[in-house]
């Protein structure tokens, strides 16, 4: 239920911005998807998505990061310094994927006003929040445009 009056909150704040610029036939529907890691996302997958275009961020990534490279530094502060610095000197770009894949969802989620999660944000324009399945958020977001065109 609580889910629910998250989506329509989402709904009826962002509504009129999708109904007031035309989605054109052909257009891939974008999704973006603002979760943690305990919150995974599922659906994504489904041959329903397959002409969507879906961006997930996971929000708790630079905490996890921070996390990973703080894990079993000596007690010693001058070790841990030199340590933790050794550790930063071999990160390569996977290594650095999810805290940019964190740092650009965090700065998007503020962009949209988004300040809970998960949330899924349809074409930049109307959100759904609390929901984790990915085909259920696209059926209530198709849902409400039928209604909302009525």
């Amino acid at each position: 239920m609580l889910a629910l009056s998250h989506a329509l909150v989402g709904l009826t704040l962002f509504g009129p911005l999708v109904f007031g610029v035309p989605v054109w036939a052909g257009e891939a529907l974008k999704v973006e998807v603002f979760t943690a890691g305990e919150r995974p996302i599922i659906g994504a997958d489904q041959q329903r998505l397959r002409s969507v275009i879906v961006t997930k961020y996971t929000v708790d990534g630079l905490k996890r990061f921070e996390a990973g490279l703080s894990e079993g530094l000596p007690a010693d502060p001058e070790a841990a310094k030199a340590e933790a610095l050794h550790r930063i000197e071999q990160l390569d770009d996977a290594r650095m994927a999810p805290a940019k894949n964190a740092a650009i969802g965090l700065a998007k989620a503020v962009q949209y006003g988004i300040d809970r999660y998960p949330a899924i944000v349809f074409d930049g324009r109307a959100v759904i929040y609390g929901v984790t399945d990915l085909v259920e958020a696209l059926e209530r977001y198709e849902t409400w445009q039928r209604e909302s065109a009525r």
